[in-house]
């Protein structure tokens, strides 16, 4: 399938394939169409990848870490590693998740500070 079909089907933007594949995270086949100009074919096992792909970048994995896993996979030792990550990207986000709570928390008591504030009848002015 084309470009334009991939991306509809993955549920992306084409400029976001063009990127994967310029990251070396998607490798279709690659050819010319009307004699200079290249194509990209892709194929229903580039649209796992590509839901790979967008499953890592939800859970908030950079293209770099993604790569590697992908890569990893790819010379069979996958499983391991992808457990690690996994992991690893769980704690990151439990510690991103713990600081979001204390700067919620911190939020909170300015906001009720401001709230009381303005509701506190002004003075009048001489």
């Amino acid at each position: 399938m084309w470009i334009a079909e991939f991306a509809s089907r993955g549920g992306v933007k084409t400029t976001t394939v063009r990127h994967y594949v310029r990251e070396g995270l998607l490798v279709p086949k690659a050819g010319l169409a009307g004699g200079s100009r290249p194509y990209l074919e892709f194929t229903e096992a580039d649209l796992r990848l590509l839901a790979a792909i967008q499953s890592g970048r939800g859970l908030g994995m950079s293209l770099s870490e993604i790569r590697t896993l992908i890569a990893d996979r790819r010379s069979g030792n996958g499983h391991a590693k992808m457990l690690k990550a996994m992991v690893d990207q769980r704690d990151k986000l439990r510690r991103n998740a713990a600081e979001l709570r204390t700067m919620l928390k911190v939020l909170d008591k300015k906001i009720a500070a401001l709230e009381a504030r303005a509701y506190t009848p002004t003075p009048p002015q001489r």
